[in-house]
């Protein structure tokens, strides 16, 4: 495990085919999140509350930490420190964390192209998301997807087919070109 692993705080996923969906993928996929402890001040912790609204508000767009500070009428100096010290890690790491997170609740259900979920997650290619992905989750992202739909089939989230209707509804556009 590298130290990015152990700061995104997922455990590798080596999901043998038998087992039980592990805890970690059905809370992502259920959509909880864990809270870390609470640090720092109620007026802290209330300006972190609304940089992370800010984050999830934003998902597939790309979040700039000035962009943060504007919208909370802050520095980003002071947005990056109070965040980092109410939630142990910096505001950057958890915006790529929500995008990971994303990615596992889509996959299961996912049938399109990875470079096109990649752009759609904000990633620079299919190679920058497969690195992260992996980093994070100890497999790829096509990996973890055929693992997902035989250990955690239950767990497929509604965000996944909701994509999925999306980019059908692109693959079936009048102005593209059908492959034969």
């Amino acid at each position: 495990m590298t130290s990015a692993d152990s700061l995104l705080g997922y455990p590798p996923s080596n999901i043998a085919d038998r087992e039980q969906c592990p805890a970690w993928v059905a809370r992502i996929m259920a959509g909880e999140t864990e809270g870390a402890p609470q640090r720092g001040s109620a007026t802290q912790q209330e300006l972190v509350a609304s940089a992370k609204r800010y984050v999830s508000g934003r998902s597939g767009m790309r979040i700039r930490l000035t962009d943060v500070a504007r919208a909370l009428h802050v520095s980003p100096v002071y947005v990056t420190e109070v965040f980092r010290q109410v939630e142990g890690m910096p505001l950057y790491r958890y915006a790529l964390r929500q995008r990971l997170e994303h990615a596992v609740r889509l996959l299961p259900g996912y049938q399109g192209n990875f470079s096109e979920l990649a752009l759609e997650l904000d990633f620079a290619n299919h190679s920058h998301f497969t690195t992260a992905f992996r980093r994070a989750f100890g497999c790829t992202p096509a990996a973890f997807r055929e693992k997902a739909r035989r250990v955690c089939g239950n767990f497929t989230s509604s965000a996944s087919q909701r994509v999925e209707t999306q980019n059908r509804s692109v693959a079936e556009h009048p102005a593209r070109p059908v492959s034969a």
